[in-house]
């Protein structure tokens, strides 16, 4: 299980956290991205992964 959180277009580094979890990973945490950006989330359960653009300034 995993999930991701970033910052698009210009990562300055991605918040994660992975593991053999039985509930849910995380949390995990970033800053509000500047303006123009975006921040990305995807995550992962065994072989099902799912990823959005949200929250854009």
């Amino acid at each position: 299980m995993e999930v991701t959180l970033d910052i698009w277009p210009y990562s300055s580094g991605e918040a994660k956290d992975s593991g053999s979890f039985t509930s849910y990973a995380g949390p995990v945490y970033k800053d509000v991205p500047d303006d123009g950006q975006c921040l990305t989330w995807s995550g992962s359960i065994d072989l099902f992964y799912n990823s959005d653009n949200g929250n854009c300034t």
